[in-house]
């Protein structure tokens, strides 16, 4: 028979799922069950038991195929007995009847045939179906079995849960009642610690109060002590030091009294009272030590402050006077030094303007008195008449100076005189320079500038042009001047050389071409 497999394409239940997850969780735990149980010899590793599992998905059971065997050999004995008995009757038929064999039809053998067909098909579904009853018989007995089982499962987990919940519930309970004995004893204690807060705070509070008073006393006994005149300070101090000398004493004593009961108690076992008690026996003696003497004031009567006090006073007065006075005198000598200080940074920065002008003029002196030793070794090393041109062109340059510069008439100075009177009208000028205000100088100098970057830009331009027309000149006479022809034989090659490829260019323009035309033809367009 063949299985009804699920459609994959329908989405089961949750019911299914769940139902499905159990017989898959199921199934494993009975296959290790029986995987544990079989001996050592017959465990497989998990890759080999995977590997049949799939096989048996693929080919199938290997119960069911002996099942489907079985029933194969019961269908062929089936045949085998019915088929012997017909054999046997047929021959006994024949040796009793054997004239009845002629008169059997080829019609009735074909009916004979047809009918034991029938017969065995009959009997073989009657077989299958039996076989199928009884599977079906197993199964439900199996099924009856298992759903037992189920309900015993089901009863015994009831119980248990019914356990727990009991369990559960009796467990909240006591936590209930343990929670409310815990808080609650967790209340007292609160209540017990705000309680002790607050009594400690108050504590507190006093403490800070009495310590306030305890540094306010303080103040007032080191204030009364300052007071006091020296010689009372010494005395007290004195007294000071002969009193701690055998309060020392005592103490080394006590102390070694008390290390010495410690020793013994701790060799008899009692060290912590041994501690207590000494713990306890410090303070005392510390105390007593601390209030056994009542302290001494200089000051017997409240008249005898007050007389001090006002003494101390009319002091701080005029102390405060003075100190005033002091400061009156000593921001008046800040000022006095600050303006000092002031005229002091303005000589030194004089100063250093004349020292940097003084500076200026060495070296140009230098340089001036370097060409003029040039000029000796010039002089001295050429001869007369060289020395005489030079001395002509030179009075020739001081006179065109002279005439520029100073007087413009012709007069009959030397050249020592025209150059006296040069540096005369050069000084002038500089004087005059000088007395001009540095804005007024500064834009004169800037027109100046200005005007000679005009002229040289009017020279430059000048020249440019009459570069220009030279070069136009030139090109003109080339230009009309006669080509000169080649006279003679033409040279011929021994052998033609290759031809060579033709290399396009772009042909610029001549500039020198470009200036011709515009010298030719630009004057007509502009008139």
């Amino acid at each position: 028979m063949r299985r009804t497999q699920p459609s994959p394409f329908e989405i089961p239940d949750d019911s299914s799922i769940i139902q499905f997850s159990a017989n898959g969780r199921k199934k494993q735990k009975e296959e290790m069950r029986k995987y544990l149980a079989l001996p050592i010899g017959e465990k497989t590793s998990h890759t080999t038991r995977m590997r049949a599992k799939l096989k048996n998905e693929l080919v199938g059971d290997p119960k069911e195929e002996e099942e489907e065997k079985e029933k194969k050999r019961t269908l062929k004995q089936s045949k085998s007995n019915l088929t012997v008995p017909e054999q046997t009757s047929g021959k006994r038929e024949l040796k009793v009847f054997p004239m009845k064999r002629e008169n059997i039809t080829k019609h009735s053998k074909y009916e004979f045939l047809s009918m034991e067909r029938q017969k065995a098909v009959l009997e073989l579904s009657l077989i299958a179906k039996r076989s199928e009853i009884l599977k079906m018989d197993r199964a439900v007995v199996k099924e009856e079995k298992q759903l037992r089982e189920l309900e015993k499962n089901i009863e015994r987990q009831n119980q248990r849960f019914e356990e727990f919940l009991k369990e559960n519930e009796r467990k909240s309970v006591e936590a209930r009642t343990l929670f409310e004995k815990e808080d609650k004893s967790k209340q007292e204690k609160n209540a017990e610690i705000k309680k002790l807060t607050a009594e400690i705070g108050i504590i507190k509070r006093e403490i800070f109060g009495f310590e306030e008073t305890l540094m306010d006393y303080k103040r007032y006994k080191e204030f009364l002590h300052r007071l006091s005149p020296p010689e009372w300070q010494e005395e007290q101090r004195l007294k000071a030091l002969k009193a701690k000398e055998p309060s020392d004493k005592d103490g080394q004593e006590n102390q070694e009294v008390t290390l010495q009961n410690d020793l013994e108690r701790k060799a008899s076992g009692s060290d912590r009272e041994a501690s207590s008690s000494a713990h306890l026996s410090d303070p005392s003696t510390k105390d007593s030590s601390d209030y056994e003497d009542d302290p001494e004031l200089y000051f017997t009567d409240p008249q005898q402050l007050l007389d001090l006090m006002a003494e101390l006073t009319e002091q701080n007065l005029s102390l405060i006077q003075d100190s005033v006075r002091v400061e009156e005198k000593l921001e008046e000598l800040q000022h006095s030094i600050e303006a000092t200080r002031r005229e002091i940074d303005e000589d030194e920065r004089q100063i250093k303007v004349q020292i940097n002008e003084v500076k200026q003029r060495m070296d140009r002196e230098k340089a001036r008195a370097a060409k003029l030793q040039q000029k000796v070794q010039l002089h001295t090393s050429l001869s007369t008449e060289e020395r005489d041109a030079m001395l002509d062109a030179l009075s020739e340059k001081v006179a065109k100076v002279h005439r520029s510069c100073v007087d413009d008439r012709t007069t009959n100075l030397s050249t020592f005189e025209k150059v006296a009177n040069i540096e005369n009208c050069m000084l002038s000028l500089l004087e005059g320079l000088e007395s001009i205000p540095g804005e007024t100088l500064e834009s004169m100098r800037k027109i100046k500038e200005s005007e000679k970057r005009t002229r040289q830009r009017e020279e430059k331009l000048r020249e440019q042009k009459e570069k220009q027309e030279e070069r136009m000149k030139r090109y003109l006479e080339r230009s009309f001047s006669d080509s000169k022809k080649k006279s003679g034989r033409k040279l011929m090659p021994r052998c033609m050389p290759v031809p060579q490829k033709v290399k396009v260019k772009t042909v610029e323009r001549n500039p020198a071409e470009d200036e011709i035309q515009e010298y030719l033809f630009g004057s007509e367009h502009t008139n």
